[in-house]
């Protein structure tokens, strides 16, 4: 094989493992971005859940103070003493706490649920980042071995040394 050729071998191996690492790394960012951006949707999912639980349990004393009123003025119409029916009413207080408390409580369940969904996005997103690093690290060193396969062939290298076997004693194993 001509110089000329081992040299172009040599760029070509350089070029393709520059392009293949940063494609690689560009991949991981990506998918860093759209996992945050999941986790702040779920995030904003965990805002909502406890907005609503809220006003749905001030919906519901609302509703509940209005079906108190009017049970307390159907006694009254109905002769009936406030005194004796007070029993009934403090019953249904203790009722409507406990709605709300169950409406809130739902929306407290669905609210941790968006947030533990926004860890694991973002673990995600995490993992995906390391592993295209790993992967634009490895296009790296099998460019790399692969133009010092070529450059063997100028006859610049050790007799018996391959400069495939010196990346991988560098690097730690097989590339």
């Amino acid at each position: 094989m001509s110089s000329a050729a081992v040299i172009a071998s040599i760029a070509t191996s350089v070029i393709g493992a520059g392009m293949g690492a940063m494609g690689a790394a560009q991949q991981g960012k990506q998918a860093q971005q759209l996992a945050n951006f999941n986790a702040q949707v779920a995030e904003n999912n965990a805002i909502a859940a406890r907005q609503k639980a809220d006003f749905d349990a001030k919906r519901a004393a609302r509703e509940a103070k209005f079906f108190q009123a009017s049970k307390r003025a159907g006694a009254v119409s109905a002769g009936g003493s406030l005194l004796d029916m007070q029993s009934v009413f403090d019953m249904d207080a203790g009722e409507i706490a406990l709605e709300q408390l169950v409406i809130k409580h739902g929306g407290e369940l669905s609210a941790q649920a968006s947030l533990q969904n926004a860890q694991k996005a973002r673990f995600q997103g995490a993992a995906a980042a390391s592993n295209a690093k790993g992967k634009a690290v490895g296009s790296l060193l099998t460019g790399l071995g692969s133009a010092a396969g070529a450059a063997s062939g100028l006859g610049g290298t050790t007799p018996g040394l391959k400069p495939t076997r010196l990346i991988n004693q560098n690097f730690g194993g097989p590339i």
